[in-house]
């Protein structure tokens, strides 16, 4: 295998509180609902990804409507640990990401990590701009109207003061925001905003942090006021601002020499047939061939199904889940991944398109290149992959890791070979089939 996580830990992430985990190469989430298993995967997917910009950037827009509940609900802490030992091309890296509520948890990096948000969030966008514009407009129609005395005698003054007390709100801001520090062997490398912190200022019935929300909304109801915005304006010129810090290259404030790794969720990742290269596509297209009896090919977003009375063309996204699930799953075997995650590979398989994926996981063609790290709550699922495994002779290959929730509302794990996972799958089943 060419990159491989071969131990993870998570520390006050989600539900866990301490969760210190041998990976293998095909390795198994089980457990009865809300024990954390989705959250696992998540956690690896963001830990694979961090030092990956173009995935990375996509797992962040997809985990900033979750950021609050990153950091366990029932911790008082206001941080919390991903870490993994990551070997690839023969070097072993620990990679470690720390989801912190507030920029003053980055410690003697605070102030350089400050300086880089401040620099990209007070330098205002030409939508912000736009909006300024429009209240300064507002603002000079009125003083003249009413004969007034004319606060700001250009534009330029009125953006700046705009930029300053902007700046000012910024400060309490970050010090209630989800940031994400990812660390390579113990050197700051990477820095991301996760926060939707403008929800704080829409005064949302629910504020994340109470004891901050008296100070951000007076300094919101002064920007209010000073700038004679409305509440629409205020919070779209807080969004277009807050967007430019998470478009940034995420603050890479170190660097580290890693191998990349491509990791794939499909969970969390868009796909689309169209974006393998071609040789991976016809590899694709082969396999359906083989395995689906009505499948003759694929052709610029058309399937060509062939039947006794001749070929028909549907467009793929007209295509029945059961399908396009199989083709997902065996796009991300063919697609040159090093890490394959994921969540309910059952989901809208028929049993037989079960048999065929697990025995595509289990080849070893595909598996000294891929690891696979997956959840399921299927026992048939589960069925299949280990009797394949057995067959294949990689049982040796598979890990189980086995969740509970406790009364306290803490998860507990054990962690299972594939042969004593074999030999206990009655057990197992009641993990699978429990409320």
């Amino acid at each position: 295998m060419v990159v491989t996580l071969k131990h993870l830990t998570l520390e006050n992430y989600g539900p866990f509180t301490k969760l210190d985990i041998d990976l293998s190469d095909i390795t198994i989430f089980v457990g009865r609902n809300n024990t954390g298993k989705s959250t696992a995967l998540e956690a690896i997917t963001l830990l694979l990804s961090s030092f990956n910009e173009t995935d990375f950037s996509e797992i962040i827009s997809r985990l900033s409507e979750k950021a609050d509940y990153l950091i366990n609900l029932r911790s008082d802490r206001d941080i919390a640990f991903v870490k993994g030992n990551i070997v690839g091309q023969g070097v072993s890296n620990n990679v470690e990401l720390r989801i912190m509520r507030g920029v003053d948890k980055f410690g003697e990096k605070r102030d350089e990590v400050l300086q880089s948000i401040k620099e990209s969030f007070t330098e205002l966008s030409p939508r912000s701009r736009d909006i300024l514009k429009t209240a300064y407009n507002r603002i000079v129609e009125k003083e003249v109207k009413e004969g007034g005395k004319i606060i700001h005698s250009n534009f330029d003054d009125f953006i700046n003061d705009a930029s300053a007390m902007l700046n000012d709100l910024l400060d309490d801001l970050l010090a209630i925001a989800i940031f994400i520090g990812t660390y390579i062997n113990g050197e700051l490398y990477r820095v991301a905003l996760l926060s939707n912190v403008e929800d704080v200022v829409k005064n949302s019935i629910e504020p994340v942090i109470k004891r901050k929300q008296s100070i951000i909304i007076k300094k919101s109801l002064k920007l209010l006021e000073r700038l004679k915005l409305n509440e629409i304006e205020l919070i779209t010129l807080l969004s277009s601002q807050l967007d430019k810090v998470r478009s940034l290259d995420y603050g890479v404030i170190s660097e580290v020499n890693i191998s990349p790794i491509h990791a794939r969720s499909l969970s969390l990742s868009s796909f689309s047939i169209d974006d393998l290269p071609p040789y991976q596509q016809s590899e694709l297209v082969e396999m359906l061939r083989n395995e689906v009896n009505y499948f003759y090919d694929y052709r610029d977003g058309q399937v060509i199904l062939n039947f006794d009375n001749g070929k028909v063309s549907v467009p793929y996204d007209l295509m029945g889940d059961g399908f396009k699930a199989l083709v997902e799953m065996l796009s991300i075997i063919v697609s040159g991944v090093n890490v394959a995650i994921i969540d309910e590979p059952e989901n809208h398989l028929h049993p037989g398109f079960m048999e065929v994926i697990t025995r595509y996981i289990v080849e070893p063609k595909f598996l000294n290149k891929v690891q696979f790290i997956m959840a399921t709550q299927s026992l048939e699922f589960l069925d299949y992959l280990l009797n394949a495994a057995r067959e294949r002779n990689v049982l040796d290959r598979v890990r189980f890791v086995r969740l509970y929730l406790l009364p306290n509302g803490d998860i507990d794990y054990e962690q299972l070979s594939g042969d004593e996972a074999y030999e206990e799958r009655n057990e197992l089943k009641w993990d699978l089939r429990g409320p």
